[in-house]
Parts: C-alpha cells; sequence; structure tokens
C-alpha cells in the first residue's frame, strides 16, 4: 500500500483512520455500554439505534448543501466537534428518553458528516486519482476498525462500568482529534476548470430543489442504496446462517469475518484503480451482482454439508461477498462523482448517501425475514435478485450525460 503524497491527501488519510476507530468501539461497546451501565433493555437499545438511524435521513441533504454554502472543511470541523460533545454526552444517560434524544442527535451528526466528508475529498481530487484514493481512505478506514476491537475486548475482560465509560470516552477523544487534524487541511472551493468553455449546469438542478431534481441521479442513489445489501448480508445474515443452519463450529463467524477484512485490505486499491469512468462503474457494479449471486449460492450450499466442508464453502462464500463489497464501493464512488453537479458537490454526495442510510436502516429486517422464513432458497432470491438490481445502473446511465468535468482544485486563500 502506498502513502498518498504529502500534502492534503495525506492529511485526509490521517484523519480518516482516527475517524475510523469510532465505529469499531462503538459497534458492541455502545450497545453494552448501554445495557451494562446504563441500565436500559436490549429492545429498547435496539429501537432507539433504528430511531437514530432513520432520524439521520433528515441531516444528509442540508449538510451537504450548507457544506456547499460556507465551505466543506469549515463544516467538518464543526460536526466533528459536535460529534465529540455528543459522544461525551452518553455518559449521563440513564432513560430511556435521554438515550433516545441523545442517539437520535449523534443519528444525524454521522449522517450529516459522511457527505461533507465526500465533497470535501472530491476537491482536493481529480477524476483521475479520486476512486484510488477513495480506495486507499477505504482501506486505511478498514485498518483502523480493525485495530479498534481490541479496546472493546479489554473493556469486557475488565468488566466494570468504569472500563466502558473509558471506551465510550475513548471515543469522543478519537473524533476531538479528527476536528483537530481538520483544521490542518486547507480550505478549498470549485472553481470552472480554465481548459475550454465551461459546460452549462444541468437545467434539472437549477432553483431550489437542487439535486431532487435530478431524477437519474436520485434513481441511481436509490438504487445504489440495495446494492449496499451486502454489508447486511456480511454482519447479520452471515452469523445468523453460520450458528442457525450450518454444522460449521462457532468459531467459524469470526474467521469468517477476519477474512473479509483481509480480502478488502489487500484487494480495495486494485479493484479502485479499475474505475475510471461511468462505464467502468456500472461494469464493476455488475461484476459484483455475479459475485454477490456466486456468494449466495455458496452459502446455501453450505448447510447441507458436513462442518469440514461447510467451513471450506464459508470461506469461498465470504470471499466473493468481500469481492461485490469492493466492486459495488468502487463503482458507487465513481458514479457518485462523475454523474454530480461540481457546483453543488455536497448537496449530490447528501442525497448520494439517503439510499444507503435507508437500507442501513430496513435492510437488517429484511434479511432476517429472507433467511428465517425461505433459508436455503432465501439466499437464492437475495442473490438474484441483487444481480438483476446491478444491472439497472447501465441503464440509467446510458442516455445520462455526465456533470461537467470535476475543477481542479483551488486554495480558498492566494
Amino acid at each position: 500500500m502506498i502513502l498518498p503524497p504529502c500534502g492534503p491527501l495525506r492529511v485526509y488519510a490521517t484523519l480518516t483512520f482516527f475517524d475510523s476507530l469510532v465505529p469499531g468501539i462503538m459497534l458492541a461497546g455502545g450497545v453494552l455500554f448501554f445495557t451494562e451501565v446504563a441500565g436500559l433493555g436490549a429492545v429498547q437499545v435496539g429501537s432507539g439505534l433504528s430511531v437514530a438511524t432513520l432520524a439521520g435521513l433528515a441531516a444528509a441533504l442540508p449538510a451537504g448543501r450548507l457544506g456547499d454554502r460556507i465551505g466543506h472543511r469549515r463544516l467538518l470541523i464543526g460536526l466533528s466537534l459536535l460529534r465529540a460533545l455528543i459522544l461525551a454526552g452518553y455518559q449521563c444517560v440513564g432513560s430511556y428518553p435521554t438515550f433516545l434524544a441523545v442517539a437520535c442527535l449523534a443519528g444525524l451528526a454521522e449522517s450529516g458528516v459522511a457527505p461533507v466528508r465526500q465533497a470535501y475529498l472530491g476537491t482536493i481530487t481529480t477524476a483521475e486519482n479520486r476512486v484510488a484514493t477513495l480506495a486507499f481512505n477505504r482501506v486505511v478506514r478498514n485498518i483502523g476498525a480493525t485495530l479498534s476491537t481490541p479496546a472493546l475486548g479489554v473493556a469486557l475482560a475488565v468488566d466494570s462500568p468504569f472500563a466502558f465509560r473509558v471506551l465510550i470516552g475513548a471515543g469522543a477523544v478519537s473524533v476531538l482529534v479528527v476536528a483537530v487534524i481538520a483544521t490542518r487541511l486547507p480550505e478549498t472551493r470549485t472553481v470552472v476548470p480554465a481548459a475550454g468553455p465551461p459546460a452549462p449546469k444541468p437545467a434539472a438542478v437549477r432553483g431550489r430543489a437542487g439535486v431532487l431534481r435530478d431524477r437519474p441521479y436520485v434513481a441511481l442513489s436509490l438504487l445504489n442504496g440495495l446494492l449496499i445489501m451486502h454489508m447486511e448480508l456480511l454482519e447479520i445474515g452471515m452469523p445468523l446462517w453460520v450458528t442457525g443452519h450450518t454444522g460449521a463450529p462457532a468459531w467459524t463467524t469470526s474467521v469468517l469475518l477476519f477474512t473479509n477484512v483481509l480480502v478488502a485490505i489487500g484487494l480495495q486499491i486494485r479493484v479502485g484503480r479499475g474505475v475510471t469512468d461511468v462505464g467502468s462503474a456500472t461494469r464493476a457494479l455488475r461484476s459484483g451482482g455475479y459475485c454477490l449471486l456466486a456468494a449466495s449460492a455458496l452459502f446455501a450450499a453450505s448447510g447441507t454439508l458436513s462442518p469440514v466442508w461447510s467451513v471450506a464453502v464459508l470461506l469461498g462464500a465470504v470471499v466473493m461477498l468481500t469481492l461485490t463489497e469492493l466492486l459495488q464501493s468502487a463503482g458507487s464512488w465513481g458514479l457518485s462523482y462523475d454523474l454530480a453537479d461540481p457546483a453543488r458537490l455536497g448537496e449530490y454526495q447528501g442525497a448520494w448517501s439517503l439510499g444507503t442510510q435507508l437500507v442501513r436502516a430496513c435492510g437488517p429486517l429484511a434479511v432476517t425475514l429472507a433467511l428465517s422464513s425461505l433459508a436455503h432458497l432465501g439466499w437464492i432470491l437475495i442473490g438474484t435478485l441483487y444481480l438483476a438490481a446491478s444491472t439497472l445502473p447501465h441503464l440509467l446511465t446510458r442516455r445520462t450525460t455526465p456533470a461537467t468535468p470535476t475543477p481542479t482544485p483551488q486554495s480558498a486563500h492566494p
């Protein structure tokens, strides 16, 4: 893995690393904190987190628009400080109403910061190196999340309220570090490229409705949300299937998750290099569809085999599922930037994230119902529908003219 050159891209990668520590800490540590320390029930925590995810949908588009107006770097710093404050506020949670209020604030902040961060990255990269840069940062994020998980193991070993409070406090400090690092990034603005006359802004994005009038882009964002379903299959479908429908040993789930991380770290940059335009982005999504269909077939087959063969087939299924993840992410990055209006990059990234958040809110229920009620047939149905959905971006982009080339990043201060 080659480090980006000194300058904004390397600073941004450092920011990504510290930001990635938070999900690793909060994924399971947050749930245990609320049940073991705050005294909430599991159903209360689950319902509160679902409500918070849905509440976050309201923040993505306004945050992107605000970033376009006042500067993405400035808003990134402000939202990071807010996230740190909210995480620190978890220490005061002692009842369900308080938890619900703080969780919804956290959902709004997390949803708002994602498009702002993505839009800023678009101003410090070019069309030629953007997907590769995003792939590098995805690898950094995977490494950071992996390195943060031992902290949860320490908290579980100590098994005291103080240990869990320290764990959540570490998450708040990590986000505070993100805000500090963001101050080292240059303020940027987008300008029309000097070469050639500026292309007219697409009529679909004029007016106050903005990106919401760009129907092909909105449709692609929702479709991309469906294609992110591979995350629910890995995090929810796979563990439930291994423990409930196969004869594989109990430790198999940990091995499969670790395999996912290794393959993602090893191949994400290589896969990202293959996406250079809209055409290659749609081909990547379609290839991901074939990979997920293969993974689904292997998962279904694993439930009919002996324990040894079941583990071997499950490993193959997770490799194919990880390839789906890598291809889908690279294709998504290509489409979300290349089809966006450069003058409203934050707004467009906010719209693109809506599909992802909808699936993250509703996906767990859909995956659980499909696999619990249909079992082996559920995997085949999921794989077939996913493959069909992966072919639609090509049809939606065939008659879509990409937005003007991404402007050369310029410093806001000469």
